[in-house]
């Protein structure tokens, strides 16, 4: 029995927000050309505008190269909405990788095929759509104070800008201008970003889910009633497969949906590593230096002052989105790691000798543990989160001693 609950549902609401920014195509693709066209074109303005964002603060960190204190105050930008070009690239050049993925999350393996599946399914859709709600709530308070606090400090001061800008920026009306150019770019960026990284996320969370739903499976195997509640199989005290083989049937189907669904998890999460690699390792390089110069300017800031609150929400942002993904690259090593113990739980003592050797043969395929990478070298698990704030740590004192 398979449900017509749609696994897709996890990753609606990132799509939809991808589209909405123009960082990613419309999925699915509309059935009117028009409006493919308009958004091809939409997303070809982003692009345009977001380029020029970033070469914005390439020239503001060329023109301030001489003095540490500017430099700090523009790269911990740029570096982040480099990153957020990186990831942009990766998603929109692989785009027919992508929706082999999209497909075999719709596929028919991927979908719940009893009422415990359906349940972890959307258990899964809920908790992605309450993160990406979080992100997105948190990006726009970062947006609100990155546009106030330097319109705060320009009452009581001169206020430097973090990217370049062609006209003089001196007097409020250019000042305004300016910032309200750098609250809008920064806020939008700030909302792909997000996105970008919660659907990535969800990627790996997802092959955490099929994974659980596997182990259910498995656990379930030599159960001798279907998805209905009806006995399939005569109970007695020899091997279940050969006294009654209608159920050895049964049972040599439910052991090749298990094998293929594995199969078909493990290409998933290679797929997913495979497809973001350069751009994850680009981010947990980075990330290391954006937390550290977020944190050296911090420490020059009052306490009370509204750039100080910008900059420890920026810096919460920050530490979130290196975590999640440290979080779930955790989860499905773990998941993965009880596979084999899910197979061991099952009735296989009243199987047959021929039946517990296929048993054993998937039990051997299992041992490797899922485990996400970055770049396919470095572990994606909260170690590494660690050890990525403790290499953080040390570039501040660094550029404190400087």
């Amino acid at each position: 029995m398979t449900t017509t609950y749609s696994t897709f549902e996890a990753f609606r609401p990132h799509f939809n927000a991808l589209a909405y920014v123009a960082y990613f195509k419309i999925v699915p693709t509309p059935s009117s050309g028009l409006k493919h066209t308009l958004h091809t074109a939409y997303r070809g303005v982003v692009w345009f505008l977001v380029i020029i964002y970033n070469l914005q603060h390439v020239i503001r960190v060329i023109q301030a190269r001489h003095s540490t204190e500017q430099v700090v105050n523009t790269l911990f930008v740029l570096l982040t909405t480099l990153n957020t070009l990186g990831k942009q690239l990766a998603f929109n050049s692989r785009v027919e990788r992508m929706d082999r993925l999209i497909a075999t999350i719709e596929g028919p393996l991927f979908t719940a095929c009893n009422a415990y599946g359906e349940k972890v399914l959307r258990r899964h859709a809920g908790i992605m759509s309450r993160m990406l709600t979080m992100y997105h709530g948190s990006i726009y308070l970062c947006g609100a104070m990155w546009g106030i606090s330097p319109l705060v400090t320009k009452l009581s001061g001169e206020v430097e800008l973090t990217g370049y800008f062609p006209f003089d920026t001196s007097d409020w009306i250019g000042f305004g201008i300016a910032v309200a150019f750098n609250t809008i770019a920064i806020t939008w960026q700030g909302y792909g970003h997000v996105t970008m990284d919660c659907t990535i996320v969800s990627f790996h969370a997802q092959t955490k889910t099929q994974l659980q739903i596997l182990r259910h499976s498995l656990e379930h195997l030599v159960d001798p009633v279907g998805e209905t509640g009806r006995e399939i199989c005569v109970r007695s005290t020899v091997y279940k497969d050969i006294e009654d083989p209608a159920f050895g049937v049964v049972l040599k189907k439910r052991i090749t949906r298990c094998v293929e669904h594995y199969k078909l998890i493990v290409w998933f999460h290679n797929e997913v590593e495979a497809l973001f690699a350069e751009a994850l390792m680009f981010q947990f390089f980075v990330v290391a230096w954006v937390i550290c110069m977020t944190m050296y300017k911090i420490v020059g800031l009052s306490l009370l002052s509204a750039e100080f609150f910008s900059m420890f929400v920026y810096l919460g942002c920050m530490m979130g989105q290196l975590f999640i993904y440290c979080y779930y690259g955790t989860q499905v090593k773990a998941e993965s790691e009880f596979i084999n113990d899910s197979i061991y739980r099952c009735d296989w003592v009243s199987l047959s000798p021929q039946f517990r050797a296929l048993l054993l043969i998937q039990m051997s395929r299992c041992m490797r543990p899922v485990a996400p990478r970055i770049a396919l070298i470095i572990p994606m698990s909260l170690e590494t989160y660690i050890s990525v704030l403790r290499s953080s740590y040390t570039l501040f004192t660094f550029l404190e001693r400087k």
